[in-house]
């Protein structure tokens, strides 16, 4: 049993919050259920080439980006309008979101165009379970020259190495989205659906405890430094010291 439509689950959700801050600003390429849910927390520009989507979710930006088959190396590949994406995405965003066009279309195109997007924002790209999609992220990742995460169903691209505790946070979601999936669905991707090893969930928690526990150590440390600093720098240290300096000379003298 093959799903017809991937809206973003929780693991993609949760992947963009560890990698964004709310309000901050997604290009998404493809839009459908998941874009309401992401319009709650981002400002969304969704880039869509089905008319019938166009304004779907009322409170995206939406590029209507039309497929057009380009001709590279011979090749005719479908991809969207380029030169509709170009003139309606903003020159500032944060994070691009790659989950369209769909996979009857394929996401070839966007190897081609990646010089039409930012290279210093992260990168989620949906459906890594397919081999099309997963092909695609290792190609970006190549490109990109970044480090590839890869998750059950989902990659990501970043431009910085992620913490321990960032992959703990994304990798207990994505796999609480993988324990309520069935056998028929998850049998159309892998041939054996029985995992050796079980989802480790105290584990996962022990990594966010630990890293919670060392930030608290590294910000008293911080304080401290601070004080020290503060004390070093004032001005009843520098009084006291030219009060106290000619009996230092005289002990100096002495020994």
């Amino acid at each position: 049993m093959v799903k017809s439509h991937f809206p973003i689950d929780l693991g993609v959700l949760t992947a963009i919050r560890q990698l964004i801050p709310t309000n901050s600003r997604i290009v998404e390429l493809g839009s459908g259920n998941g874009t309401n849910r992401l319009t709650k927390e981002y400002d969304v520009y969704s880039i869509e080439d089905n008319e019938n989507w166009i304004g779907y979710c009322e409170d995206s930006n939406y590029i209507h980006a039309p497929i057009k088959k380009v001709e590279y190396d011979g090749q005719e590949i479908p991809w969207y309008d380029v030169e509709a994406i170009q003139n309606g995405i903003p020159a500032e965003y944060d994070l691009v979101l790659v989950d369209g066009p769909s996979g009857k279309i394929g996401r070839n195109g966007l190897l081609r165009n990646m010089h039409i997007f930012r290279s210093d924002v992260p990168f989620v790209i949906d459906d890594t379970l397919r081999e099309h999609e997963c092909q695609i992220a290792r190609e970006m990742a190549f490109l990109l020259n970044r480090p590839l995460y890869v998750f059950w169903n989902f990659s990501i691209i970043s431009p910085t190495i992620l913490e321990k505790e960032t992959l703990a946070r994304i990798q207990k979601a994505a796999l609480q989205v993988l324990d309520q999936e069935k056998d028929p669905y998850l049998s159309s991707y892998f041939t054996i659906t029985n995992r050796i090893v079980e989802p480790d969930y105290p584990s996962l928690d022990k990594v966010k405890q630990d890293n919670y526990l060392l930030r608290q150590k590294i910000s008293i440390l911080e304080a401290s430094q601070r004080k020290l600093h503060a004390v070093e720098k004032s001005i009843s240290l520098k009084l006291g010291r030219l009060i106290t300096m000619p009996l230092r000379i005289i002990s100096n003298l002495i020994k």
